[in-house]
């Protein structure tokens, strides 16, 4: 059984299922034990089918022999989905007759927040309080103060209740417990912001492989969500339209993709098997590649440049990017040019031990480093010996065999034939 200080993160992507085992340091670094993936196309926009099952249980299986944990019984997903947004909901109440603020209080005006908020197959993920006013007096620290009326603001993360129950349906038929299920835009804030980032105001996007996410924060809390139905997949199939295979299509964006085709120098052109047999190869320029990845980008861009310039606050700490599809040459620059915003690559590896493997260094890994870190935070006020005992965690069908404080609240090979690829200026 995982002891308290081991976590299994399993990362539901949109192009493959990753499971992260590790264990966390007296110091607070993550020491990665072992990490497993399988390729799936099971995960649609943070909508988990039930086809996800079997792939799972043969990660966990594969994990348990790598990380040579005895057995993995619990695990813990962080949501992210196309459906999700944040709504603000203003709460007021009477202090009562001690004029006191207590904690019963804030808890009654959190509980109201989610009452307030009744829509048919929406459901809410999180309550993040933004900000209190005591007697018209602004407070970030409500509790022990005293007046006669406070006024509460809240951002309410709502999403598709598919999101949340087709996961459920998903690990029961797998017997994992899910430990804890924070917010996917959190775990990556964890990691990749600092305190002065998320007080100043910054921006954090994404770049996930079928959504973008952006995520503002300010005054430390997360102030604005918008997710995007576009990611670096989307980019993928665009060349995969040429008439190549999705997977040569992959690596050809991977290898000679490039977000700017202003700076494609020396374009040269790429010959490339055609998907239909047969047919003869696909000859495509660089800078024609850079043409389309830089249109999808600037469409995919576009409600994000919106977004910042309508925000009421600014993000004085610039814009920080992440995932998978952030790998693409000049994407700084492109964002740069758009948002007129210093922009930034996020970086994890501080939180991780002096002998972790470079390749766990790559920001695909993120979101599993920062999911661990928000699971022991959890883990702090739900002792796993609470969880597994929680009848609404427990699994239904048994296997058939074998932080921060303000956080915790609120290029592989390209082609190794020559003969397959030619490049010709």
């Amino acid at each position: 059984m995982i002891s308290d200080k081991q976590f299994v993160a399993i990362d539901l992507g949109g192009s493959c299922i990753r499971a992260l085992a590790a264990e966390m340091q007296t110091n607070g670094a993550i020491r990665i034990l072992s990490e497993e993936s399988i390729e799936s196309d099971d995960v649609k926009c943070g909508i988990v089918e039930q086809t996800a099952s079997p792939k799972i249980t043969t990660i966990q299986r594969y994990l348990q022999n790598s990380s040579k944990i005895p057995e993995i019984t619990m695990v813990t997903v962080a949501l992210g989905a196309r459906t999700m947004k944040q709504i603000p909901v203003t709460v007021t109440k009477f202090v009562g007759r001690e004029r006191k603020v207590t904690q019963e209080l804030l808890d009654e005006m959190k509980k109201e927040c989610k009452t307030s908020f009744q829509h048919t197959n929406i459901s809410i993920y999180d309550v993040i309080p933004i900000s209190y006013e005591i007697d018209s007096v602004r407070v970030f620290e409500p509790l022990g103060k005293q007046g006669t009326q406070i006024i509460g603001n809240y951002n309410l993360i709502v999403g598709s209740s598919q999101i949340k129950d087709k996961l459920d349906a998903c690990f029961v038929r797998t017997g994992l417990v899910l430990e804890h299920t924070p917010l996917a835009v959190e775990a990556l804030s964890t990691v990749l912001l600092e305190d002065a980032d998320r007080e100043d105001g910054c921006g954090l996007i994404n770049f996930g492989a079928s959504t973008t996410t952006f995520a503002a924060y300010k005054e430390g809390v997360l102030q604005y969500l918008l997710v995007v139905p576009l990611g670096a997949k989307t980019i993928t199939k665009d060349i995969q339209d040429l008439g190549i295979s999705f997977a040569n299509a992959e690596k050809l964006k991977c290898k000679m993709g490039n977000a700017l085709e202003s700076k494609v120098d020396d374009p040269v052109y790429v010959q490339i098997p055609a998907e239909i047999e047969g047919k003869p190869p696909v000859r495509i320029s660089t800078q024609f590649i850079a043409t389309i990845i830089e249109a999808r980008m600037e469409e995919l861009l576009q409600p994000i440049v919106d977004a910042i310039s309508l925000l009421p606050f600014s993000l004085d700490a610039g814009i920080v990017i992440s995932g998978g599809g952030a790998k693409l040459t000049n994407i700084i620059d492109l964002i740069q040019s758009k948002t007129d915003m210093p922009t930034r690559y996020g970086n994890h590896t501080e939180w991780l031990s002096d002998d972790t493997d470079e390749k766990y260094y790559d920001p695909s890994y993120a979101q599993l480093v920062g999911t661990i870190i928000l699971t022991d935070e959890y883990r702090k006020n739900h002792p796993i010996e609470e969880t597994v005992a929680d009848p609404e965690k427990k699994p239904k069908i048994k296997k058939g065999g074998k932080i921060r404080e303000k956080v915790s609240q609120g290029f592989f090979n390209f082609f190794s034939d020559e003969n397959q690829m030619n490049q010709n200026k």
